[in-house]
């Protein structure tokens, strides 16, 4: 087998998978090892801000790696009016910050990073602005885009080649500086340091090689229990309760995935009640309902149990990460499959930010003793296949769940699979270093 030797490789210090995607399209090589320390920074200016964030970020993971490497970093916020704004931390506060770009021109700055992991040099760090302008969006608009769960990982709230697409008037500047990364500035700077982009690639051979993987997150519901009537019976008993109305267990499937709140903000919507008027009345009541009714008619899909026993045969360790709430998790995980099956179960707690945030897969990861990219991420929805890249991990979608494979593919699935038996075959496989 013929060896290729390679100064260094790339690492990208983040979990966006906005910023994976450009890399990608750039056409460099690298591994993701996403930087989890405190952002600490002591200025208000924006561009200054997204420059030491970055520089901040790729110098963490620049420190903790061993192998000849540059690390990547960056870091994006929207100013407006002379306020920076990150990402909301609340529904309410992407309400207000989409309120606030309305009317008036607004910036984007994107700052990056490269650091030497040898020596510590700090190649390039730098931020590029891009001027962007909407057009006059409503309220209930803005509440319908709210409820998709787009704006809330998004600085500004809102994603120019998302949802939010029908609504940019104008932009002036580097259009990837707006979706997260300057990908022409970031390669211009690296040419002016005597830097081929493309010449940074993994060592290794000039033939792939397979690497197993180590263990196994799962989504809970859609990916592996049927449990769509139990939501969609205590939610429309809530609906029933304030006179308004239900939807169908069909609709439910469109509605779940992306925890508690968003359910209720989609199913206000679809009953005619975009606004929220009746939101915490109705969220407490389906709670209420939904600690008693979380296991009606749960059932396991077919051929997850077989699944789940032949992977632990495989030596895999077993997790489930779901936006449902985590008690409720917990009893539908140990009901359904009885205790000891899975290593780690964690549910919504407010502990991490819900899907597609990727804290809580990284979290079980460190639980669990391995690493993101040793891990297979199973679900059922584009936010599980947006957690699973977000994390590094290599990500499956499931076609027994609640949503289509089109939804799956576009949101960056690896695989997709359509019966449980071909879990444990994937992973067996294991994954490609190239």
């Amino acid at each position: 087998m013929k060896h290729k030797e390679i100064e260094k490789e790339w690492i990208l210090a983040s979990a966006s998978p906005r910023r994976k995607e450009i890399l990608e399209e750039l056409g460099l090589q690298f591994t993701v090892c996403p930087a989890q320390g405190e952002e600490k920074i002591d200025t208000t200016d924006p561009e200054k801000t997204v420059a030491a964030l970055a520089l901040q970020k790729a110098r963490e993971v620049a420190e903790g790696t061993e192998r000849p490497a540059l690390v990547i970093g960056s870091d994006t916020v929207v100013a407006s009016r002379g306020k920076i704004l990150g990402k909301p931390h609340s529904e309410e506060e992407a309400f207000q910050m989409l309120k606030e770009l309305q009317g008036a021109e607004h910036m984007v700055y994107t700052g990056a990073a490269v650091v030497d992991a040898q020596t510590g040099e700090v190649i390039l760090n730098f931020a590029e602005g891009t001027r962007v302008s909407l057009y006059p969006m409503t309220d209930e608009w803005i509440r319908g885009y709210i409820a998709t769960g787009e704006p809330m990982d998004k600085a500004g709230a809102y994603a120019i080649q998302g949802g939010c697409m029908p609504y940019i008037r104008e932009i002036q500047g580097e259009y990837t500086t707006v979706v997260g990364f300057p990908a022409a500035r970031f390669w211009q700077e690296l040419l002016k340091q005597g830097i081929d982009p493309l010449e940074l690639k993994r060592t290794g051979t000039d033939q792939a090689e397979e690497l197993p993987f180590r263990a196994c997150i799962f989504d809970l519901d859609g990916t592996l229990c049927d449990s769509v009537e139990s939501i969609a019976t205590s939610a429309n008993q809530a609906m029933r309760d304030f006179g308004l109305r239900e939807a169908s267990v069909a609709d439910y499937k469109i509605f779940v995935g992306d925890g508690v709140d968003m359910l209720i903000r989609r199913l206000l919507t679809y009953a005619g009640d975009p606004e929220g008027t009746h939101f915490e009345e109705v969220r407490e009541r389906y709670l209420e309902y939904f600690e008693t009714g979380c296991l009606y008619h749960v059932t396991a899909y077919p051929g997850i149990k077989k699944a789940l026993s032949r992977l632990k045969e495989q030596g895999a360790k077993l997790a489930v990460l779901s936006n449902k709430p985590h008690e409720n998790t917990k009893n539908v995980v140990e009901s359904v499959f009885g205790p000891g099956v899975f290593d780690w179960v964690q549910g919504q707690s407010g502990r991490f930010p819900r899907k597609p945030d990727p804290a809580g897969a990284l979290y079980i990861a460190e639980q669990l003793g391995v690493k993101p990219e040793d891990c297979m991420y199973m679900g059922d929805t584009g936010t599980d296949m947006q957690t699973g890249k977000a994390a590094g991990m290599y990500t499956t979608g499931v076609l027994w769940g609640f949503r289509e494979e089109k939804e799956l593919r576009a949101n960056g699935a690896d695989a997709i699979v359509s019966r449980g038996e071909e879990l444990p075959e994937i992973y067996e496989k294991g994954r490609k270093k190239v």
